[in-house]
């Protein structure tokens, strides 16, 4: 018969463990927040100011996609058709060129003929990404390990029900702890990182799973052998 309190309590372990241990560490190892290395709008470029005959009439002003910035924002190269001065592109210039090779983002200003200037290069996405990679690695390093140990602790546990919860607990605890650090890592090291998983949970299932059942089979064996001594 189906036992729904003990499935309740396999169920809770398993989403309440993962939850709590994420959380735990979320609190003592702080995420870095993009709003302390670039100011403003995340997926915004910084306004700057543009003399009024520039932007008058609207239907004067010509711009052109130019993809996005390494933090998301769109980019455009933008000229003023009414002024009857043709501006070159500003996306062609080398200074544009070297700050989107290094990961930059491209600031414009605008001069009196209402062409687009190139600025300045603001890296601070470029350094948000860095240290993000950084902390998702330390991460890994921290939250794989301890997802190991709870499945070991859920394999170990004598009640097999808790047991259950701990090691799908501890299951998720190493997903979570593997997706956060997937896209930082080469094609090969996933391949490597997810079969040193794969072996050391076959390996600790054969060893403590593999076991207790041979161990019940050799009790149940000896008691067949005892039950035919006394017939």
């Amino acid at each position: 018969m189906f036992d729904y309190k003990r499935f309740a309590m396999v169920l809770g372990v398993m989403i309440l463990l993962p939850l709590f241990i994420g959380l735990f560490f979320d609190a003592i190892y702080l995420e870095p927040k993009y709003e302390d290395f670039c100011s403003g709008d995340r997926y915004s470029m910084p306004e700057k100011a543009m003399p009024a005959s520039c932007i008058e009439p609207p239907s004067q002003l010509k711009c052109v996609s130019k993809g996005l910035s390494p933090d998301g924002s769109q980019l455009f190269d933008c000229e003023n058709t009414g002024s009857g001065v043709k501006c070159d592109d500003t996306f062609a210039t080398p200074e544009v060129k070297d700050c989107l090779k290094n990961e930059g983002s491209p600031e414009f200003s605008t001069d009196d003929s209402c062409c687009q200037v190139f600025e300045s290069c603001n890296y601070c996405s470029r350094d948000y990404q860095q240290v993000l990679k950084v902390y998702n690695r330390n991460l890994f390093f921290i939250l794989a390990p301890v997802g190991l140990v709870v499945i070991i602790i859920g394999i170990m546990w004598g009640v097999e029900y808790m047991g259950a919860g701990f090691m799908f607990g501890g299951l998720i605890t190493l997903f979570y702890a593997t997706i956060r650090y997937f896209s930082e890592m080469s094609k090969l090291l996933r391949a490597i990182v997810i079969l040193i998983e794969l072996l050391i949970i076959i390996w600790l299932g054969l060893k403590k799973i593999g076991a207790g059942r041979e161990g019940s089979e050799a009790v149940l064996v000896g008691k067949s052998a005892r039950q035919k001594r006394r017939r």
